[in-house]
C-alpha cells in the first residue's frame, strides 16, 4: 500500500521524494509524480481549487437589488488552467493501493486551505496525516515524516483559513461590486487593503495641508544647543549678542554606562523592511526571494511572525555558526571565542506559535556554490547578519550629557563614546558619525568666542515606504483606542505576514496608491475613493476586531458562524446606507485606453468594459472585459495594443476546456457588436503557425 504525499509546489516535491526514497518518475499526460519504499509523491501548484467569482452562484447581472452577495453555501471550483494536475491528483487519491494522504503543503492556514480544498472538492475521505516542518533541508524532512501529525490535529487552522476566505470573499466581492456600480469605475474593497489605504491617505492629505513654519536655534561652537527655540530671527540674534564673548560654565557633566542590546531575529516583516530600507526592495519581491532560498534549502520558512527560536533548537543554533565559518571566519572566529549570546532575545518558547524566526539552515555552508539572483543575495545577506548579530555582544557606550550656563541661558549636549561594539560593527545601519568624543568636568569654563544661529523649519510627516507601512501594520494597535483591542492586536498587527506584499501589491495594480522611488502615495483616485467610504467600511479597528476572531476561531474560541454572521450584518447596513445616501460624490478614473476605431473620440476604461467616450448613445463602441474567449479579463495594456497596431498577442488565455494557450487576435467591429478575431496561435517556443 502507498501513502500519497501532497506538497504545495514541485520544487518542495522533488525534496520530500528524495528523502523519503520515491525516485521512479511516473509520467501522467504531460507531467508526472514520483514512486518508491511506499510513497507517491505529487504537488499542488498553489491553489488548485477555489471559491469563484459570483457567476458562479448566480449573480451575472451587476446590480444593487442583488447586494450584498452572500451565498447559501459556498462552492469549491477548479480553478482554470490547472485542470490536468486536478485529474493526477483525483487518479492517485482514488487508488485501491493507496492507504492514507499525508498534507506536506507549507505549514499555516494557507497551506492548510490548499491542501483541505484539494482534498474535499475530490471527495476524499482517506485518512490524512500532516507533515508540520520549518525547513526543506533533509534532516528537517526525515524528522517531520516521522512525526507525523493527525490530520485532525489542524482542524481549527483550516476552520480560521476558511473562515478568513469566506469573510474576504462575502466582503470583498459585495463592496466591490456596490462602489463599482456606484462610481460606474472598477473598484477593489478589501478586509485589509481598505483600511491600509485609508492609512497612506490620510498620511498624503496631513503632508499635503501641512505649513511649514521657521525656527532657529543658538549652538556653541561644541555643538551645545540652548534649551529655548525661536520664532524668529531678531530674538535668536538677541541671545548671540547678549553671550557671545562672555565666560561659559560647565554647570552638569553627568556621564552613565548603557548598552543597546542586539536586534531580535529576523521575522518575514522585519525582513522586508531592511530590505526595503537598505535595497528598495519591494515586500512582494523579498518574500518572492526568501521563498526561494527556503526551497532551496538555504533559509527556514519565511511566512513567519515571530523574532524568536524554541529552547530544542539551540544545538541547531551553534551548528549553523560552525556552518557559516567560510562565510566569514574571521567574524566566526571571535564570534566563537568570546561566545555565542543565546539568551531570552534568542529562546522563548512562549513567542514561537506556528513557526520560529526566520534563520539560515545548516546547509548554508553550501553558499558559495550556489547561483543566486540578486535579490537573493540581498536577503540571504540581511538573515545571515541578523543571525549573527543577534548572537553576538551588545552594543556599550558612554552617554555625556553636560548643561552650560552663558548669561542666564542654558544650553545642553550630550555626546557617546563607545566602549564595546559588539553587533553595532556589523550592523549596514550603523552610524559612525553619531559617535564622537568631548569631555570637560563640572565647574569648567570657557569663552563663547563662537556662537551661531541655525536656522530650522517644521517638516510635515514623512510619506509612507514600504518599510514604514509595514511598521504600522505590524503596529496597528497604535492607532486604536479600544484598550482590550490595542492589547490583542499589539502582537499580530492587521494582516498577516503573509499577505502584508500582496495588500500592497493590489492597492498599486488597482490605481489607488503608486510607488515613486521607495515612497508608496495615494493617487487622487485612491484618496477620492477612500473619502467616499463610511468608516465602517475603512476602519482599522474593525477590520483589527474581525483578526480577533480569526484568532479565536483557530483557538476553538468562537465559531465560524459568529464571525459571518457579523460581517454580513455590517455589509446589509452599508448596502442600505449607501443606498440612501444623496451626498456621495463619485470616484471615478477615466483613464485613456486609446482612438475609438469607429468615431476618432477617447476611449476610456470603466467598470465593466472599455467603451467610447462619446457613449452608448453617440457611438456605442466597447469591448467588455470580462471575456469567455479568453477565460479571463482583458487588461488596458492589451486593449491600447489592440487599438493602435490593430492586433494584439493574448497570453495566458484558457480555452473552454481548461487548456492554457497564447495567441494573436484582431479587431472585428460588425457595426452592433465588436468582437475579437483569431489570427494565429503562438506555441510554447514562441513561433507562430497561421491559424486555418
Amino acid at each position: 500500500m502507498y501513502s500519497v504525499i501532497v506538497a504545495e509546489k514541485p520544487s518542495v516535491a522533488a525534496s520530500i521524494a528524495y528523502c523519503v526514497g520515491a525516485t521512479d518518475k511516473v509520467k501522467f499526460g504531460s507531467t508526472f509524480y514520483r514512486q518508491g519504499n511506499g510513497y507517491i509523491v505529487t504537488n499542488a501548484l498553489g491553489h488548485l481549487i477555489g471559491l469563484g467569482i459570483p457567476e458562479n452562484y448566480g449573480w451575472d447581472k451587476w446590480e444593487l437589488e442583488q447586494l450584498p452577495l452572500i451565498p447559501e453555501k459556498f462552492k469549491l471550483l477548479p480553478i482554470k488552467g490547472y485542470s490536468e494536475q486536478i485529474e493526477l491528483l483525483k487518479s492517485l487519491f482514488n487508488r485501491d493501493d493507496v492507504s492514507e494522504i499525508i498534507n506536506a503543503c507549507d505549514a499555516g492556514r494557507e497551506g492548510e486551505c490548499i491542501f483541505r480544498y484539494i482534498y474535499d472538492y475530490l471527495g476524499c475521505k482517506k485518512p490524512v496525516k500532516r507533515l508540520w516542518i520549518s525547513s526543506l533541508t533533509d534532516e528537517s524532512i526525515k524528522d517531520g515524516m516521522k512525526h507525523l501529525l493527525d490530520g485532525k490535529e489542524k482542524e481549527s487552522l483550516f476552520t480560521a483559513g476558511y473562515t478568513r476566505a469566506k469573510a474576504d470573499w462575502i466582503l470583498g466581492m459585495s463592496l466591490s461590486r456596490l462602489y463599482s456600480i456606484l462610481d460606474d469605475n472598477r473598484h477593489r474593497v478589501g478586509r485589509v487593503k481598505t483600511p491600509v489605504l485609508n492609512i497612506i491617505a490620510k498620511r498624503d492629505e496631513a503632508i499635503d495641508n501641512f505649513v511649514s513654519k521657521p525656527y532657529f536655534k543658538v549652538l556653541l561652537a561644541n555643538d551645545a544647543e540652548c534649551e529655548r527655540t525661536f520664532d524668529n530671527l531678531m530674538d535668536a540674534l538677541a541671545v548671540v549678542n547678549k553671550c557671545k564673548g562672555k565666560t561659559v560654565t560647565v554647570t552638569s557633566a553627568k556621564s552613565e554606562n548603557k548598552a543597546e542590546q542586539r536586534p531580535l531575529l529576523h521575522s518575514l516583516t522585519s525582513l522586508q523592511r531592511e530590505a526595503n530600507d537598505l535595497y528598495g526592495m519591494t515586500a512582494a519581491e523579498t518574500l518572492d526571494a526568501a521563498q526561494s532560498l527556503y526551497e532551496k534549502k538555504l533559509l527556514t520558512y519565511p511566512r513567519t511572525d515571530s523574532n524568536y527560536l524554541t529552547d530544542d533548537m539551540i544545538p541547531l543554533v551553534e551548528s549553523i555558526v560552525k556552518c557559516l565559518s567560510g562565510y566569514d571566519s574571521e567574524r566566526i572566529q571571535k564570534l566563537q571565542k568570546q561566545g555565542l549570546y543565546i539568551d531570552k532575545r534568542i529562546i522563548d518558547n512562549s513567542k514561537v506559535s506556528d513557526h520560529h524566526a526566520l534563520i539560515p539552515t545548516n546547509l548554508i555552508g553550501r553558499l558559495e556554490n550556489e547561483k543566486l539572483t540578486k535579490n537573493e543575495n540581498n536577503v540571504i545577506n540581511l538573515v545571515i547578519n541578523r543571525f549573527l548579530c543577534a548572537l553576538d555582544k551588545p552594543y556599550t557606550y558612554i552617554e555625556y550629557k553636560y548643561e552650560f550656563m552663558v548669561c542666564g541661558e542654558v544650553f545642553k549636549l550630550t555626546v557617546k563614546t563607545s566602549v564595546e561594539l559588539g553587533w553595532r560593527r556589523y550592523s549596514k545601519m550603523w552610524d559612525d558619525e553619531s559617535v564622537r568624543r568631548y569631555i570637560c568636568n563640572e565647574c569648567d569654563t570657557f569663552t563663547a568666542d563662537e556662537i551661531t544661529v541655525k536656522d530650522c523649519e517644521t517638516t510635515p510627516p514623512k510619506r509612507f515606504t514600504e518599510s514604514s507601512l509595514l511598521s504600522v501594520m505590524e503596529n496597528i494597535d497604535r492607532l486604536i483606542d479600544d484598550k482590550e483591542l490595542k492589547g490583542f492586536v499589539k502582537d499580530r498587527g492587521l494582516g498577516t505576514p503573509a499577505t502584508r506584499a500582496s495588500i500592497i501589491e493590489e492597492l498599486i495594480s488597482a490605481g489607488y496608491i503608486q510607488r515613486r522611488n521607495k515612497q508608496l502615495i495615494s493617487t487622487e483616485f485612491g484618496r477620492n475613493f477612500v473619502k467616499s467610504l463610511p468608516d465602517s467600511v475603512k476602519s482599522a479597528e474593525l477590520t483589527a476586531r474581525w483578526e480577533r476572531m480569526l484568532t479565536d476561531i483557530e483557538n476553538g474560541k468562537v465559531s465560524a458562524e459568529t464571525l459571518l454572521n457579523e460581517i454580513c450584518d455590517s455589509l446589509r447596513k452599508t448596502v442600505e446606507y449607501e443606498k440612501s445616501r444623496n451626498d456621495r460624490v463619485k470616484s471615478t478614473k477615466k483613464v485613456i485606453i486609446g482612438k475609438c476605431p469607429r468615431c476618432g473620440s477617447p476611449v476610456i476604461e470603466n467598470a465593466k468594459a472599455f467603451s467610447c467616450s462619446k457613449g452608448k448613445e453617440a457611438c456605442g463602441f466597447a469591448i467588455f472585459k470580462e471575456s469567455k474567449l479568453i477565460g479571463r479579463q482583458y487588461t488596458a495594456s492589451e486593449i491600447y495594443e489592440l487599438l493602435t497596431l490593430g492586433r494584439v498577442t493574448l497570453n495566458n488565455c484558457t480555452s473552454s476546456k481548461g487548456n492554457k494557450y497564447s495567441a494573436v487576435f484582431g479587431l472585428e467591429d460588425t457595426g452592433k457588436y465588436v468582437n475579437f478575431k483569431l489570427i494565429e496561435f503562438v506555441d510554447d517556443k514562441r513561433k507562430r503557425r497561421k491559424f486555418k
